[in-house]
């Protein structure tokens, strides 16, 4: 943990206190005591520095300085919805990658099942992306969208998306020339979209783009191919 995330509400005047898992590291991980300072942020908001001013019962009381502004997102993932021990590793992964926005999405080879999974409500899949932004040391959360069918995803991409790249397994290296807006990277199922999904795709703006002739697995390809495109991008 890199950096204590906090809710707006647990802030009042630059003060709060924390209890549960992030007491916990601070005080068995961090060691902190009265004075001792660590690095924090609101969720959505600033970061910068946090004083200890008391520890009572396993609860630490801290005021914060935050005049930092943290890592701005910086790419949208679309996303065959996976299993969910998949998912949450992506989740995680992505969440201190930088994305901004994740599309999950079904398609021909993604088990309808997987879209009762309980990791897809807020309440659990928000503490998994918070896990990732501390890791991360920054503070903006991704937004989440479900998309049952690939049809419903082309409207719902936001409009400002640039750079449109679809993961595909062909042994081939597609140029990355910077586009005004936010790139988005799609991601296929275990089995790889099907010729028809990958035609929609092109239909819709998206260039295949390959990490090499092997085929990956989703929760491989997901954060491999955000960061090789990062590397990308920052060298040209």
């Amino acid at each position: 943990m890199n950096l204590v995330l906090v809710e707006p509400e647990e802030l009042s005047g630059g003060a709060g206190c924390l209890d549960g898992a992030r007491a916990e590291h601070l005080l068995q991980v961090l060691h902190v005591q009265p004075g001792s300072v660590f690095r924090l942020g609101v969720a959505d908001g600033p970061c910068g520095l946090a004083t200890v001013r008391g520890i009572d019962g396993g609860k630490v009381a801290f005021e914060a300085a935050l005049d930092e502004t943290p890592l701005a997102p910086w790419y949208d993932l679309v996303l065959a919805l996976t299993r969910p021990r998949s998912l949450r590793r992506i989740l995680f992964q992505s969440a201190a990658m930088g994305v901004r926005h994740i599309f999950l999405t079904g398609a021909q080879k993604v088990e309808k099942s997987y879209f009762s999974m309980h990791l897809l409500q807020e309440a659990e899949y928000r503490p998994v992306l918070l896990e990732g932004l501390m890791q991360a040391k920054t503070t903006a959360v991704p937004k989440v969208h479900i998309v049952r069918q690939l049809r419903e995803l082309w409207e719902a991409l936001p409009e400002d998306a640039g750079l449109r790249l679809v993961a595909n397994p062909e042994p081939r290296r597609t140029p990355v020339v910077p586009t005004p807006g936010v790139p988005v990277v799609a991601v296929g199922p275990d089995g790889g979209w099907t010729p028809a999904e990958n035609a929609a795709f092109a239909e819709h703006g998206f260039r295949p783009i390959a990490l090499g002739p092997r085929p990956l697995r989703t929760d491989t390809a997901a954060i491999a191919l955000p960061a090789v495109l990062g590397d990308r991008l920052a060298g040209v």
